[in-house]
């Protein structure tokens, strides 16, 4: 009787230390997870930063040719109102029969 009071005190004390072995596992396996799961996110993260720059980059692009565009316009008027006033000032100055 005394051997059973002791082997069942001894099953009672040691029974949390058993026990708690599934829930280290369980608590390694959900830090795992948790650990992917944070891994996961920075990568987004990393995934949207990098596509927003690259949409930026490419704004930017698409506004320097739109400037560059318009440059090329107003040289353009800018050209054919001097040929303009080119012509009108050689009319002016040839005498008209």
């Amino acid at each position: 009787m005394m051997k059973a009071i002791l082997l069942v005190a001894l099953f009672v004390l040691a029974w949390p230390v058993l026990a708690d072995d599934d829930g280290q596992q369980d608590s390694l396996n959900d830090s795992r997870q948790r650990n992917q799961l944070q891994r996961d996110v920075s990568s987004d993260r990393a995934t949207m930063i990098e596509r927003r720059q690259s949409l930026n980059r490419s704004e930017r692009r698409d506004e320097h040719f739109d400037e560059r565009l318009r440059n090329k316009r107003q040289l353009k008027q800018s050209q054919r109102r001097l040929e303009d006033s080119q012509r009108e000032l050689r009319d002016q100055r040839t005498p008209s029969p």
